[in-house]
């Protein structure tokens, strides 16, 4: 069982990767910025690769470059790969957008199998906003993005008082306007966008949103090792790695090193709604 899973680990990096150089691609023949991020940085930086028991890779882009790709991307990508953001799909949770392999399955949790979404194997590409400049806007600014991500995703997460607001926030507005209310969030806090001289914030999770970089981190990029090849990546790694992460080297405790999706169910040449309801052809994980 264990060669079955690292079998299907390593072919699932190598369409993860795929998917990177097609991104890769695109954004240097279309002068797009982007950098490796999260798991994907640390990764290059302390294994040459993908860490030992991660599964996925995830890239950064500022906002003008993200915005640009996704208006480029029905023209430039090739046959195969598919862009997702929360504006396509009523039904689509993240505030970032996907690029998938078509022709692939890859599912975390039964809820997925409804989605009127892909459900391919994917890149994540998180947008970078600007940080607002004084106390009160960004007090005013947390808030845009606490309601941004609440009401794209529809659901509270946390628990005790935090998860009882966010139950409470979410009755109070109809389902029907939640993805309106997202949206308007979202434009209120990233109305700092324009401003270069402000630091670099991430808000893909209200956790994100209190973590700062500097203004001109994508400034200063540069092709690194990551799996054999050479990507784009923040020169100043070790400052974007210790804000993120802090002692970034050290290893975590054995007991945690274990996969962060834990997918069950993995198909390398089929879509979800072209596989046959057998649960003896599944590759599962």
């Amino acid at each position: 069982m264990m060669d079955d899973l690292d079998a299907i680990q390593q072919r699932l990096w190598q369409t993860e990767q795929e998917i990177l150089d097609v991104i890769d691609k695109i954004c240097v023949e279309n002068g797009l910025r982007y950098s490796l991020a999260y798991g994907t940085l640390l990764g290059a930086v302390r294994h040459g690769g993908f860490i030992p028991w991660d599964d996925d890779i995830d890239i950064m882009m500022p906002r003008e470059d993200y915005e640009r790709l996704i208006e480029i991307w029905p023209t430039v990508a090739p046959d195969g790969y598919l862009l997702e953001t929360e504006r396509m799909y009523d039904d689509y949770v993240h505030t970032f957008l996907k690029i998938r392999k078509d022709h692939t399955t890859y599912l975390q949790f039964d809820s997925e199998r409804t989605v009127s979404h892909h459900k391919g194997i994917y890149v994540d590409v998180f947008p970078a906003d600007r940080r607002a400049p004084n106390w009160v806007s960004q007090k005013l600014q947390y808030l845009a993005f606490a309601v941004f991500l609440l009401f794209n995703r529809s659901y509270p997460q946390g628990s005790g008082r935090t998860k009882f607001i966010q139950e409470k926030l979410l009755s109070l507005v109809p389902k029907r306007y939640h993805r309106q209310l997202s949206n308007w969030a979202g434009a209120r806090s990233r109305r700092w966008d324009k401003d270069t001289s402000c630091e670099l914030i991430f808000p893909c999770t209200i956790r994100d949103c209190s973590r700062f970089y500097p203004a001109d981190l994508f400034e200063h990029l540069e092709r690194i090792p990551f799996n054999g090849k050479k990507y784009l990546a923040y020169r100043d790694r070790d400052q974007f790695l210790r804000i993120r992460y802090g002692d970034y080297m050290q290893l975590p405790p054995e007991e945690e090193r274990v996969w962060k999706h834990h997918p069950i169910l993995v198909d390398f040449t089929k879509n979800y709604e072209e596989l046959a309801v057998d649960e003896g052809r599944e590759e599962t994980i």
